[in-house]
């Protein structure tokens, strides 16, 4: 009778040896370029301080967050401090450019009623489309956040200060232009009328879908577009 032939032994494969399955291998982050990570371990920062306030960024939280490691985020920001700097530098300089992008179509001179009326309306409509494009750089403004560093209290008081003028300038043509306004205490209206700026924002930033743009607008519009 011919010898059967004999399959040959089947290697071992690491899950026999250790009698389980191996743990998948870890995945690395995506490499990129500096300036590119910087940027990605303030956006999760920003994340960070937006869901629970200033007081839980840590290097640990960020570098979770950005599914890195924390010498990756030591090779970007050499201490928890010079992360929170920068990243407030960055968006205070948003809100600035926020700010100025809203206010653009100001003018010193207007030739038209219909432009005078509809200003302020306009303004309005471009700075809450600013405020939905970066909710969370908003939310560091009109919403309470435990631990805001005294430096952000003060960039972004002078953020209002800054929208205050060219606003004031809006408000002064449109009570040019209404029938017996010349009592109307221009500064105190403009005050008020950034109290109601402020708090469209926060609204649009609570609950967009009840409270959208065209519906804060549809006031606004009521206001300051009817006829006198």
């Amino acid at each position: 009778m011919a010898n059967a032939k004999q399959a040959a032994p089947q290697k071992k494969t690491a899950a026999d040896k250790t009698g389980g399955p191996q743990p998948a291998k870890r995945k690395y982050a995506k490499r990129l370029q500096p300036a590119d990570r910087r940027e990605q371990l303030l956006d999760a920062a920003l994340g960070i301080v937006a869901e629970a306030g200033f007081t839980s960024v840590s290097i640990a939280a960020v570098a979770e967050r950005g599914g890195v490691t924390r010498p990756v985020v030591y090779d970007s920001f050499g201490s928890r401090d010079e992360l929170l700097e920068e990243l407030i530098e960055r968006e205070t300089a948003r809100m600035a450019a926020a700010v100025e992008r809203s206010v653009a179509g100001d003018a010193t001179t207007t030739d038209s009623r219909s432009a005078t009326t509809e200003e302020l309306p306009a303004m309005l409509a471009r700075f809450l489309a600013e405020v939905r494009s970066i909710p969370d750089t908003w939310r560091l403004v009109y919403f309470p956040i435990d631990g805001v560093p005294p430096v952000l209290r003060e960039r972004v008081a002078k953020s209002r200060d800054e929208l205050r003028t060219p606003l004031g300038r809006a408000v002064g043509r449109w009570l040019a232009e209404q029938p017996d306004a010349d009592d109307v205490d221009a500064e105190v209206l403009t005050q008020v009328v950034q109290g109601a700026i402020q708090t469209a924002a926060r609204l649009v930033l609570d609950d967009p879908e009840q409270f959208d743009i065209a519906r804060i607008l549809a006031l606004f519009d009521y206001l300051f577009l009817r006829e006198a």
